[in-house]
C-alpha cells in the first residue's frame, strides 16, 4: 500500500522530470525522431525523412528559437513548431506542427506548451497566431479552443490524376520561369493562399519549388508552382481577363507530364467555388477538409 505522503512525493518527481524549454538547441535528429513518433497513428499518414524535414524547416520559416518542447529526463516528447512571418501590419507566428508522442498523451503537454511559448511570442511583438488542424481531429480542435484560437475559415485539399490529354492548340506555348513577379501574379488569385502555400513558403523553397507561366505576348497571364518530386501544386491562377481558355487545363497537363502521376492541391479555400470546380473537371477530388485557425496576440 502507497501511502498518501509517499504518492504526493512521487507526483511531485514525475512533474519535476518534465521541463519546457525552445527547440533553438535541438538537433535535426532529434526532433526528426520525436516528429515522427508523434505523428505516427495520425489520421494522414505523416513520416518525414530527414531531408523532407529541412526543408519543412526552411519553407515554412520555422524559428526554433520560437518553438516550443517538452522534455522527459531530457528527452523530447513533445513541440510545437513556429515559422514567422510579416503579412501587412502583422507579424505572424505560425503553428507548422504540433505533436505529442503517444505514450505521453493526455497530460495537456500541449496547452503547457502554449503556456511556456506565449510569452516569449508576445515579447518578439507577434501580434496573431495561426494554425491548421483537420476537421476530423476533434480533440485537437478541442484543445486550440481552450487556448483561445477560433476558426477561420475551411479549406480543403485534392488529389488525381490528370483527366483528359486534348489541350486547344491556340493555348500558348508553356515556359519554365526562374522567378515571377509575386505581386503581379497576386492579382490573379480569388483567394488567400495558406501558410504552407505562401509566397513567402514559395521563395523560400528555391530550387525545389518549380514554376512554369504562360504569356500573352511578354505579359505574364498564367502560372502555376508545384514540387516535380511530389506533383503538389503549391500555387497556380489564371488572370480574370484570360480564363475560359484552356491555359488552367494546359498547365496542369504541364505538370502531370506523360506519366500522368497523381497531382495534389493542399488548402484550396472552401468557399472558393470556381476553384473546386476547375480542379474537379481536370480530375482533382477533396480528400481532407481542414479548419484555418487564429488566435490574437494583445502586444503594447
Amino acid at each position: 500500500m502507497v501511502s498518501r505522503s509517499n504518492f504526493r512525493g512521487a507526483f511531485f518527481r514525475e512533474q519535476r522530470m518534465l521541463e519546457f524549454s525552445n527547440l533553438e538547441h535541438i538537433s535535426n535528429n532529434a526532433l526528426l525522431h520525436t516528429f515522427n513518433e508523434s505523428f505516427s497513428d495520425y489520421l494522414v499518414k505523416m513520416q518525414l525523412t530527414k531531408e523532407q524535414l529541412e526543408r519543412k524547416l526552411i519553407a515554412d520559416s520555422i524559428d526554433l528559437k520560437l518553438s516550443a518542447g517538452a522534455y522527459e529526463d531530457g528527452k523530447l516528447v513533445g513541440f510545437i513548431l513556429h515559422g514567422l512571418d510579416v503579412q501587412g501590419n502583422e507579424k505572424l507566428a505560425y503553428n507548422a506542427g504540433t505533436g505529442v508522442i503517444p505514450t505521453k498523451r493526455g497530460r495537456n503537454l500541449t496547452r503547457e506548451m502554449y503556456r511556456f511559448i506565449l510569452p516569449l511570442l508576445e515579447k518578439e511583438g507577434i501580434t496573431k497566431c495561426m494554425l491548421e488542424v483537420l476537421e476530423k481531429n476533434l480533440p485537437a480542435i478541442k484543445t486550440y479552443k481552450t487556448i483561445g484560437y477560433t476558426l477561420n475559415r475551411e479549406l480543403v485539399c485534392l488529389k488525381g490524376k490528370f483527366k483528359g490529354t486534348s489541350i486547344d492548340p491556340k493555348v500558348p506555348r508553356i515556359k519554365a520561369l526562374k522567378k515571377i513577379n509575386w505581386t503581379e501574379v497576386s492579382t490573379f488569385w480569388d483567394w488567400q493562399p495558406s501558410w504552407q502555400n505562401s509566397v513567402t513558403a514559395m521563395q523560400n523553397l528555391g530550387e525545389y519549388n518549380k514554376i512554369a507561366g504562360i504569356y500573352d505576348g511578354r505579359k505574364l497571364v498564367a502560372y502555376i508552382c508545384y514540387n516535380p518530386d511530389s506533383n503538389r501544386i503549391a500555387q497556380f491562377a489564371v488572370h480574370q481577363s484570360y480564363r475560359r481558355r484552356g491555359y488552367g487545363k494546359a498547365l496542369f497537363k504541364h505538370v502531370a507530364g506523360h506519366n500522368n502521376t497523381e497531382l495534389s492541391v493542399v488548402n484550396v479555400d472552401i468557399d472558393s467555388g470556381p476553384t473546386i470546380t476547375f480542379l474537379g473537371s481536370v480530375g482533382l477530388f477533396p480528400y481532407i477538409y481542414q479548419y484555418e485557425m487564429e488566435k490574437p496576440l494583445f502586444v503594447f
